[in-house]
């Protein structure tokens, strides 16, 4: 089944003594998606326990809304300020297709 939708996963691996800097600009990058991306209709960040990784998950109606966020001025910023944050380059996975039997839960 194919959709417009786009999820994207990003995997960034924090400097050890950047976790905490890291954590709070991607809080702050979550604020801003939710004032601003009526089109991100999910984006949130958790950290693996006992690493540096921290994982955000993201969902944009259609590329029209990914482009929007990535052009934001916050996002932006994000990215100059990235390698004095990032042990190494962000993993990205992006994907159109929902699995056709795959149901999906959401719970507000």
């Amino acid at each position: 089944m194919s959709s417009e939708v786009i999820n994207q996963v990003a995997i960034l691996t924090a400097k050890p003594e950047k976790h905490d800097e890291l954590v709070a600009k991607l809080a702050n990058i979550t604020q801003k998606v939710q004032e601003n991306e009526t089109e991100t209709t999910l984006y949130y960040a958790f950290s693996i326990a006992d690493t540096n990784e921290v994982i955000v998950v993201e969902r944009y109606v259609n590329q029209e809304a990914l482009d929007k966020h990535r052009a934001a001025p916050y996002f932006q910023e994000f990215i100059r300020d990235a390698p004095t944050l990032l042990a190494k380059p962000f993993e990205l996975k992006s994907g159109r297709n929902l699995l056709q039997d795959s149901a999906q839960v959401i719970r507000l």
